[in-house]
């Protein structure tokens, strides 16, 4: 019962600890699909992760943080957007312009507001649910029921984002921009139109990523804390082969390599805690190197649009 007791709370952070990168790897699914990658996508979790803790101290409810985040991110993709899909830049480029825009922006304002005050901030996060009262049940119970609400609305919009890629015209439309866009704009699809929502919206989940880090996992901002989770998305990304469902079941087995690590250190205290540390980043390099042979990616991936 005790193996199973420790099993069960392993996996429990493993999925608290995975929902910001499944966040943001949905968020970039949905740009990839339609042929745009944003490696700007840690800079946009920064600001996210900032606006949120800031606008939750101001308003003292975390979901108007999440919102603002939202928004913020939002207008941080479109920013992207324009140089990539208007102005047809480099999107590798932009995107790293965007990573160290994202990181000057959230330090800049964490210094300009909460830092000022010399005192620590009371930030007001989100609790974990106790879904049906079922949260306190041994095993299934913090595995299941006893999560944040962005856990369960992460699982649910891939699930819709799935539907919406297989089932619909929007989704269809969306896989033809990223796959072969000159076929789509013959048909009248107006691709720069799609491919610029497209990366919106990714950046709304990627925003909302660091949101759920500084207000659901922290309850605050420490400069450059997504510790390179923007780079562990889109490696999810690549390596569910742009299935959004596929992506956080990734984006999961990263947080519960995370949250080994985080028990091994205090078993063996004697091994310098940067080796655990490397534990989700060197399974995200394996996991790379596997998928890359057999990856099939949308074939105008990076590949600006340009009408003849």
């Amino acid at each position: 019962m005790d193996s199973l007791v420790l099993i069960a709370g392993v996996l429990a952070a493993g999925i608290r600890l995975a929902t910001p990168i499944a966040l943001a790897a949905l968020g970039e699914t949905v740009g990839q699909r339609a042929g745009v990658i944003n490696v700007g996508v840690e800079g946009i979790m920064l600001v996210g992760a900032m606006i949120a803790v800031l606008f939750s101290v101001l308003s003292g409810s975390p979901w108007v943080g999440l919102l603002a985040a939202i928004l913020v991110g939002v207008l941080l993709a479109s920013v992207h957007a324009y140089f990539t899909v208007v102005l047809k830049l480099d999107q590798i480029v932009c995107g790293i312009a965007m990573l160290f825009l994202g990181a000057g922006i959230s330090g800049t304002v964490f210094r300009m507001t909460l830092a000022t005050s010399g005192t620590a901030v009371q930030v007001p996060g989100f609790t974990p649910l106790d879904l049906f009262g079922l949260g306190r049940v041994p095993v299934i119970g913090p595995l299941f029921f006893g999560h944040h609400a962005l856990v369960y609305i992460a699982v649910a919009a891939a699930i819709l984002l799935l539907y919406l890629f297989n089932r619909t015209r929007l989704g269809l439309m969306t896989r033809a921009v990223g796959e072969t866009p000159q076929a789509a704009n013959a048909m009248g699809i107006g691709v720069d139109r799609l491919r610029f929502a497209a990366v919106m919206v990714g950046g709304g989940f990627a925003a909302a990523g660091g949101a759920f880090l500084s207000t659901a996992q922290l309850w605050g901002f420490v400069e450059n804390m997504t510790a390179g989770r923007g780079f562990l998305a889109i490696a999810c990304v690549v390596f569910a082969r742009w299935n959004p469902l596929g992506a956080i079941l990734i984006a999961l087995g990263f947080g519960i390599a995370d949250a080994v690590q985080i028990r091994l250190q205090s078993v063996y205290p004697g091994i310098p805690y940067q080796w655990f540390t490397i534990v989700p980043y060197l399974v995200a390099l394996i996991s790379l190197a596997f998928a890359s042979r057999n990856s099939s990616m949308p074939a105008a991936l990076g590949i600006p649009f340009r009408k003849h």
